[in-house]
């Protein structure tokens, strides 16, 4: 039954198990799920994969009450589940390519040179975030295209703290050092990121050469290159973007401060 008492009715989503799965649910959490309906071992654990089952599965844990069916619970299980299977080498590749698959059916966005490699990486950038893969590109678009001129970006309060002058010295200041960032890979045979490492001083640096304190720098920077207030760490970020990308979206937002 639902929470509410009422019996499952397809009019609420209540249907037979493929159309869970068809709408995007990881086998892996409907199986624990369904699994929890009428029986429970007991303790804290709610996350089991399905050899767990079996080890702690045992007649004395199934339940006399009604079974009350949950969307919230089951997504829950399935942020749970998609973040452990992302963690898996032998699951990963193959849920990043589902994923793929269902951003090709986003009519705005070009997909020609997206990779799976590219989508797992923002996968696993999504964290508990992400409900179903497909959820992918509205959780996160700023990872697969620019913000849209169109639509008026969201800044945090923290941006609007900062003055428009700073602003300014921020924004240039970035451009300059991602200069020599791409300066530096030019001259390296090392074309691959060093990873998000790579990007943990940025926000000090940029702070040091526009004279500004350092707290300003990752709110406006992270409002340049994503037009949200929050997400990703900023050097997981840096990390996924390209440095072209970057310098594209740091040059639209200065030019947009000057207009």
């Amino acid at each position: 039954m639902n929470p509410d008492g009422s019996k499952l009715s397809k009019r609420n989503r209540d249907g037979p198990m493929q159309s869970y799965i068809d709408e995007g649910y990881l086998p892996s959490a409907l199986v624990n799920y369904v699994a929890l309906l009428g029986w429970h071992p007991g303790g804290q654990q709610e996350v089991y994969s399905l050899k767990e089952l079996e080890g702690a599965f045992s007649l004395s844990g199934l339940s006399r009450s009604k079974s009350v069916v949950s969307r919230e619970r089951l997504d829950w299980l399935n942020r749970q589940h998609l973040r452990t299977e992302l963690n898996d080498p032998a699951r990963a590749p193959a849920i990043a390519a589902q994923a793929l698959v269902e951003l090709r059916q986003t009519p705005e966005l070009d997909t020609k040179d997206i990779t799976r490699e590219a989508v797992e990486q923002a996968l696993r950038l999504c964290g508990d975030r992400l409900t179903l893969t497909r959820d992918l590109y509205g959780a996160v678009p700023y990872l697969f295209s620019d913000p849209d001129p169109e639509v008026p970006a969201v800044p945090a309060a923290a941006v609007n703290k900062v003055p428009r002058d700073s602003k300014a010295s921020i924004l240039v200041a970035t451009l300059e050092l991602l200069a020599a960032e791409a300066g530096a890979l030019a001259g390296s045979s090392h074309t691959s990121s060093a990873g998000p490492e790579r990007w943990m001083d940025f926000s000090k640096n940029a702070a040091l050469a526009a004279k500004v304190p350092a707290k300003q720098v990752m709110p406006v920077l992270r409002h340049a290159l994503t037009g949200q207030p929050s997400g990703p760490k900023l050097p997981d970020l840096m990390d996924y973007l390209s440095l072209a990308t970057m310098q594209r979206r740091v040059r639209a937002a200065l030019d947009g401060l000057k207009q």
